[in-house]
């Protein structure tokens, strides 16, 4: 008797994430329809991860066309219609990364603390 191959279902599909130190970008098909619009936080450049001690923030390049957004749990969203990167204040840091035309959702890396017991974001 020849065995069944069983079919693989998954109920959510992968979605590639980019690292930049603790900041994770995600591009994703729409932004919430609760995110409210906002301003980028500096004129050439929007933070998306602060530096909590040495001030080197993980940035996006911006320009005119670029808009940015904040939901309700405090998610970032980024639409931008050309390519822009990503890349840190300090430029001797992390290696800038290109990213394509799109919407994006900005996200900080958790970690497990075993001695605390309890998740924490990564911090630079």
């Amino acid at each position: 008797m020849k065995a069944k191959k069983s079919k693989k279902t998954t109920t959510a599909e992968a979605v590639p994430v980019i690292l930049h130190g603790e900041a994770m970008l995600f591009q994703v098909t729409e932004i919430p329809s609760s995110a409210k619009k906002i301003k980028s936080s500096h004129q050439s450049y929007h933070i998306i991860a602060d530096s909590e001690t040495t001030g080197n923030h993980h940035v996006v390049d911006c320009d005119e066309s670029m808009e940015f957004f904040m939901d309700e749990n405090g998610s970032m969203f980024m639409r931008n219609e050309k390519p822009t990167q990503v890349r840190c204040v300090q430029a001797n840091r992390h290696t800038e990364i290109p990213l394509a035309p799109g919407t994006w959702e900005f996200g900080i890396q958790q970690e497990y603390d075993h001695f605390a017991q309890h998740l924490r974001q990564v911090r630079d």
